[in-house]
């Protein structure tokens, strides 16, 4: 290989290992070809002569002093109605994520208005996920506050040189080497513990026929974080009650309670089973077999059936042979009536196996032979269009005839206020809807 060649081939070897790092400040941070976790941190307080300022951050950003930070200052230490609030803000291609803290003290604060502001940021690209940091930009603010009302740490300008600015970059450094997590010491014996929420997919449509379970244990610190509307709402889930009851239980708009249901349901709190009725069908599923070869799956099983007021235990195998027991054919009253174990509650049984996925639901579906209901409804619109306020008078008068198209199941209809009797006879229970005559024909799909 000639000279020339040798260093052309240098020349491109290097360009392509360089391509993979990136430079903020005087630190490089290797990217792996994507973007970096955490670009920086940065920690401001709020002082009564100079106003809000940046006294430490571990890389320059666009956020620093000498850049734009005298457009946000008033946002990174706010006024107390945003305190304890995720505060988000974007400049260019970067955002910043801070959760502002306030501490009263008349003594200790006496020469700063009583109190004492400080936000330790996080830097990151503008095209990452907030929810993805809120967790540990919390977690951050809450370490600090403790460290500042139990030691001074925040106030003592030689703890802050010693502890503060080393632990902030060794968090950047652990979050991006270590797949977004750190364990930092940060004073004496106190360890700081982050870790960033990993990517989960946008949450499933929430129907008003759906019923949530909890799926985790909620820590109540986690819970008084929470809003007052999700707080009532995850005081009404019981595992039985569907979602348009939990509405009107709580007294809350359908709509809201759905959302606080796609939150929950995100941070993996909750997941949806369909209604339980001892007319549901179920079907076994092929990770019973992991429940069968389980010992500590058994142990879980046996303690959530069990009756309340149950004197006698419950035994495993009369549970698994109860669940074995449903088929397509079967009802739960079926399989109740055959199984006869009366220290098993047949209804935490089913709602926890379809929510541990060893049973399915098989639901039916009602499709109106009336064939009107299929027709072009294009008559009641002006040149082909249709009025929004008309197409919602529209959908509102719908009835039962044209519910019945496939789409909606019995749980759905039972929400919107129809029943069947056991001759498959639609009937309305709510005395604004009109009864369908026995003439009507339907066709029931099991799927």
């Amino acid at each position: 290989m000639t000279n020339d060649l040798f260093s052309s081939w240098v020349e491109h070897h290097l360009k392509d290992r360089l391509s993979r790092f990136i430079r903020i400040g005087n630190k490089v941070i290797m990217t792996n070809n994507s973007i970096p976790a955490l670009y920086a941190i940065q920690y401001s307080e709020f002082d009564i002569k100079k106003g809000a300022y940046v006294y430490y951050e571990t890389a320059k950003t666009n956020f620093s002093e000498d850049q734009k930070f005298q457009w946000i200052r008033n946002f990174v230490c706010p006024e107390p109605n945003l305190q304890n609030k995720l505060i988000v803000l974007t400049i260019e291609n970067q955002k910043l994520l801070g959760c502002p803290v306030i501490i009263y003290d008349e003594e200790k604060y006496k020469n700063n208005r009583n109190e004492f502001r400080f936000n330790a940021c996080f830097i990151v690209s503008s095209q990452a996920d907030a929810l993805k940091y809120e967790v540990a930009v919390r977690k951050l603010a809450k370490y600090l506050r403790t460290l500042e009302v139990d030691s001074c740490f925040l106030t003592d300008e030689f703890l802050k040189q010693k502890y503060l600015k080393p632990a902030l970059d060794e968090i950047v450094k652990q979050i991006n080497d270590n797949g977004e997590q750190c364990s930092v010491k940060m004073y004496s014996s106190i360890f700081v513990n982050l870790k960033l929420l990993e990517q989960r997919a946008d949450p499933p449509p929430v129907a008003s026929s759906d019923v949530p379970m909890f799926c985790n244990n909620i820590d109540l610190n986690d819970l008084e974080q929470m809003d007052q509307m999700t707080q009532r709402v995850i005081a009404s889930i019981d595992g039985l009650r569907h979602v348009n009851k939990i509405a009107q239980d709580t007294d809350t708009e359908l709509a809201l309670v759905k959302a606080a249901m796609q939150n929950l349901i995100y941070h993996n709190v909750i997941r949806l089973v369909p209604i339980f009725s001892y007319k549901n069908r179920y079907i076994v599923t092929s990770k019973v077999q992991e429940l069968y070869t389980n010992i500590n799956l058994q142990k879980e099983l046996v303690f959530f059936v069990v009756r309340n007021g149950a004197k006698d235990c419950v035994s495993f195998y009369d549970c698994f042979r109860m669940i074995c027991a449903f088929d397509h054919g079967s009802l739960v009253k079926d399989v109740v009536n055959k199984i006869k174990a009366n220290n098993i509650d047949e209804k935490k049984l089913v709602q926890y196996c379809v929510l541990k996925e060893y049973l399915r639901r098989v639901r039916d579906y009602r499709i109106s032979l009336d064939e009107s209901i299929y027709m072009d409804t294009n008559n009641n619109s002006v040149n082909g269009t249709v009025d929004s306020t008309d197409l919602a008078k529209i959908r509102l008068k719908k009835t039962l005839r044209e519910l019945c198209d496939g789409t909606n199941d019995s749980d759905n209809l039972a929400c919107l206020g129809y029943i069947f009797n056991s001759r498959s006879i639609p009937i309305a229970r709510k005395p604004t809807q009109q009864p369908t005559t026995p003439a009507d024909s339907y066709l029931i799909v099991w799927k």
